[in-house]
């Protein structure tokens, strides 16, 4: 069973990790600390939460493609506990970060006390150890599952069914979880506003951020396994190239929606989180998100040779990723308010200092484990197409 060796790799990721936080809380001390440490938390944990998604996925569709990629997506759901360790900043960052903590703001603010048997904290702690609990649950079923099937090769399709047959139930837990956590963490910082299309737009980006980074991960491996180099043929490359796609399709769809039905109902509390991203500077940032975030990689991946070319298909998944960055930073960042350029020198140095941990332990994880699931039924589809 051939293991992949990254080398320096994961002691390069862990050096930069860990000067990158050390400079990051060193820059946020005066100000802005927890607000970095939110958005890069955001990112790395949407990224997690992304491979566990899809690969529920793959375990529901059964395809021989989900098998190529189910160790890269494995890799990055065994970092969820590292995450629920890195959300207790933003525990403890919870009156800097929302105003719905503060009394004077809840007395102040009809609408906002009307969501306080909601928004309390105690509940919100309750609920976030909810999520981490589901999703830590799911993480250590799927990784125990295929853990068993690399030992026991004659009982591995009946593991596989089974892993199969309780995917469409972790899948609505999915959906159910992350509406719940994405108004938690992140619609919240503006307690007053409220969009049910809003968690819809966050685990498309998920999915997105997922998809691309599997990727970037299956084109480098493929450099350096035979094995991979030869299933990762031009037919599956394409299969990859489409879910970034479809992905990117829908993520435009939703995230036009929402601004549709949000200006057109003309609510007073609603349109004002429009209103401050459509404000000088900001509304520069949609007009990017638009042209260049949706429509042109839409074009560009509308060409099967781009998706069938390694080197033109991680360009684009690349970009895809630096676009998600993008978009978060456009949902959240405003809610902060920040005079003057909103990019802070702690919000980039603690999103490559959680970024560089968070690679640590994934090239770890995916070094210590065969590259390919060699007991899976559905590997043999995937080689007799190779």
């Amino acid at each position: 069973m051939e293991r992949i060796d990254f080398r320096r790799g994961p002691i390069v990721a862990l050096l930069a990790g860990a000067f990158g936080l050390i400079g990051g809380v060193l820059a946020g001390l005066g100000g802005g600390l927890y607000e970095s440490w939110l958005l890069a938390f955001l990112f790395w944990v949407g990224l997690s939460l992304g491979t566990l998604v899809m690969l529920v996925v793959g375990h529901l569709a059964g395809g021989s493609w989900s098998t190529l990629i189910q160790r890269p997506l494995e890799a990055g759901v065994s970092l969820l506990p590292i995450m629920a360790l890195l959300f207790l900043p933003v525990l403890f960052g919870m009156n800097v970060l929302y105003a719905w903590t503060d009394a004077a703001y809840v007395a102040s603010h009809p609408l906002v006390a009307a969501k306080s048997a909601y928004l309390n904290t105690p509940f919100f702690i309750v609920r976030a150890a909810i999520y981490f609990a589901l999703w830590l649950l799911a993480a250590w079923l799927y990784l125990r599952g295929s853990a068993r099937q690399d030992r026991e090769a004659d009982r591995a399709g009946a593991i596989g069914y089974r892993l199969k047959s309780v995917s469409g139930l972790w899948l609505v837990l999915y959906v159910l979880t992350m509406s719940f956590a994405s108004r938690d963490w992140a619609m919240s910082l503006t307690p007053e506003w409220w969009s049910g299309i809003y968690p819809v737009i966050m685990m498309i980006s998920q999915a997105i951020t997922a998809v691309a980074f599997v990727i970037l991960v299956m084109v480098t491996l493929a450099g350096r396994s035979a094995r991979i180099d030869d299933l990762l043929t031009e037919k599956r490359l394409q299969d990859l190239g489409n879910f970034l796609m479809a992905f990117l399709m829908f993520w435009a769809y939703v995230s036009f929606s929402q601004l549709i039905i949000i200006w057109s109902g003309n609510v007073t509390e609603l349109t004002p989180w429009y209103l401050l991203r459509m404000a000088p500077g900001w509304i520069g940032v949609g007009g990017f998100l638009l042209v260049f975030g949706f429509l042109a990689p839409f074009m560009i991946l509308f060409s099967r040779w781009v998706k069938r070319k390694r080197n033109a298909l991680a360009v684009m998944a690349a970009w895809a990723i630096f676009v998600q960055v993008l978009n978060l930073v456009y949902f959240v960042v405003p809610a902060f308010e920040r005079p003057g350029f909103p990019i802070t020198l702690s919000d980039v140095l603690i999103w490559l200092g959680v970024g560089g941990i968070w690679l640590f332990f994934y090239l770890r994880r995916l070094s210590a484990h065969p590259i390919l699931p060699s007991h899976d039924p559905r590997l043999k589809g995937a080689e007799q197409h190779a």
